[in-house]
């Protein structure tokens, strides 16, 4: 019998769900030859795990593909198209990390759209440490999507109950943490944000424009932006090097950051 689901794996796999998956949104927008992949697709798509004798016997989320639309819905679907299931949470969380395990699959009939959804999943594997893409346009793409995923994940990790989150989040009135990479390679500018309002949060694109923020992570160029997303150097390191500069409550930026790498050693 298949060991229970421990809670980090819960609490990764839903992470990944609510976190890394919409950023599937930016590789459909973004890249051209994905975008011509999906041109036309309709179809539901489920990715679950089993989790027999857990509270949560069964965690899932599916993907909505709709003529070139795209979202993603938390959950088991009605009525899939196709359904990825994995025996076990922790198989499943690997997959995702790029490791090796592979789910059963219900919806072979659609072989062409399963080949493409395994190909859209697999561009999720950019924002992995061990990615370091050399073209520009893809830099520019990792670091856009690492940002909105980790905003999100912020939001997510509160929202799904992480007690240290959830007490840093209450203890602050409305709070804007912005992060934005400009400069050279990131034409036109990448930006996230993270709203935290007495105990709330909520994660958003581009710049937060009914509030200057309490925090700003600014980055002078794609580059930049890479070396400290890749932990090449610090955040302290990457200010002395001209990376980034950091903008308003110094305590709280360094809070955030640990936040942050907290979730990218869940996620990657």
């Amino acid at each position: 019998m298949a060991a229970i689901a421990t809670a980090t794996d819960i609490m990764t796999a839903k992470l990944f769900f609510n976190a890394a998956f919409p950023v599937m949104r930016v590789v459909l927008e973004d890249d051209p030859a994905m975008k011509a992949r999906f041109a036309g697709v309709r179809a539901v798509v489920q990715i679950g795990a089993k989790n027999p004798g857990g509270d949560e016997g069964f965690l899932a989320c599916h993907l909505v593909f709709d003529n070139g639309a795209f979202s993603v819905a938390q959950g088991p679907a009605e009525n899939p198209d196709i359904a990825l299931t994995f025996p076990t949470v922790a198989k499943m969380n690997t997959m995702f990390r790029g490791g090796a395990a592979l789910p059963a699959i219900r919806g072979l009939g659609k072989l062409g759209t399963l080949v493409k959804v395994f190909s859209l999943l697999m561009s999720l594997m950019i924002m992995m440490p061990s990615s370091r893409p050399k073209d520009p346009g893809k830099q520019r793409l990792k670091v856009k999507m690492s940002l909105y995923m980790i905003t999100r994940a912020l939001s997510s990790y509160n929202k799904l109950g992480n007690e240290d989150m959830a007490e840093w989040c209450r203890r602050q009135p409305d709070r804007i943490y912005q992060f934005v990479v400009d400069g050279p390679g990131a034409e036109p500018a990448v930006a996230a944000y993270l709203r935290v309002k007495a105990g709330k949060s909520k994660s958003g694109h581009g710049i937060y424009a009914r509030r200057s923020p309490f925090v700003l992570f600014h980055f002078f160029s794609v580059a930049g932006a890479l070396k400290v997303l890749l932990k090449d150097v610090g955040f302290v390191e990457g200010v002395e090097q001209g990376c980034v500069e950091i903008v308003g409550s110094p305590e709280y930026a360094m809070y955030l950051n640990d936040y942050m790498s907290i979730l990218q050693g869940m996620l990657t």
